[in-house]
């Protein structure tokens, strides 16, 4: 009988212990969440933008950079020539622009300044077999296919668009493929980008995530007028 009772008194919890329990695991939960939950998007933030910053600034000095050979002679040493080609046949499935990373071998450089790829299957050391180096092609570049062979991480393409003032601001240009006078749009400078009366064009460049590094499909299959969802998108200005 006294082993009966004493067993009666080592029940559970009682119902206003287990509420003030809670509510204090309820009041830890929250403080963790306040101070390691913004830390986390911040990180996932940081490293995203971090990736758009990248992308944005390999575009913009392969804009301002005429290479050696076809470029060269196409645009005639002028890096004005090459950018407002770009801009203005970005949307083209052509000439699409394609933004990635590759390994390239120190060791031997191509007719253009750029850094032969590097055979896959091998072992390979950073920094000495072997570099990453980031890289804008056209869809038409005789050297891309080599280049995607040794792509290191995700390849994206880019549209470009020239933003035109409208009031005090600017907006999008409704008509891809031309560069006008940004003030007063109409005639196309983009064959004769002497005659552009400004020394800056504003444009709006849209970074697509490119499904698939196929250069088959990129020479098939692929048109970028079907992409409509950018990951992300930049106002950028290109000088004189």
């Amino acid at each position: 009988m006294k082993k009966h009772l004493k067993q009666s008194y080592l029940q559970g919890f009682t119902l206003a212990e287990s509420v003030i329990a809670l509510g204090i695991l309820v009041v830890l939960i929250t403080g963790f969440l306040a101070v390691f939950g913004p830390a986390a998007t911040v990180i996932r933030k940081t490293l995203s933008a971090d990736e758009a910053s990248r992308l944005q600034t390999t575009l913009e000095r392969e804009l301002s950079n005429v290479r050696e050979g076809d470029d060269e002679k196409r645009y005639l040493s002028n890096p004005f020539y090459k950018a407002t080609n770009w801009i203005s046949k970005s949307h083209e499935k052509g000439n699409t622009l394609l933004i990635y990373k590759y390994r390239g071998n120190p060791a031997e450089i191509r007719i253009d300044g750029t850094l032969e790829p590097t055979e896959r299957g091998e072992i390979q050391l950073a920094g000495e077999d072997y570099v990453i180096q980031p890289m804008v092609r056209r869809v038409d570049d005789p050297l891309l296919e080599d280049d995607l062979g040794a792509v290191d991480g995700r390849v994206f393409f880019v549209k470009m668009t020239q933003l035109i003032f409208e009031g005090e601001g600017l907006r999008v240009a409704e008509e891809i493929g031309v560069i006008t006078d940004p003030y007063d749009p109409g005639e196309d400078f983009a064959a004769t980008p002497d005659e552009y009366p400004e020394a800056v064009i504003a444009y709006e460049a849209q970074f697509f995530n490119l499904p698939t590094v196929s250069y088959d499909f990129l020479t098939n299959a692929f048109d970028p007028e079907k992409f409509t969802k950018p990951v992300f998108t930049r106002n950028l200005t290109v000088r004189r």
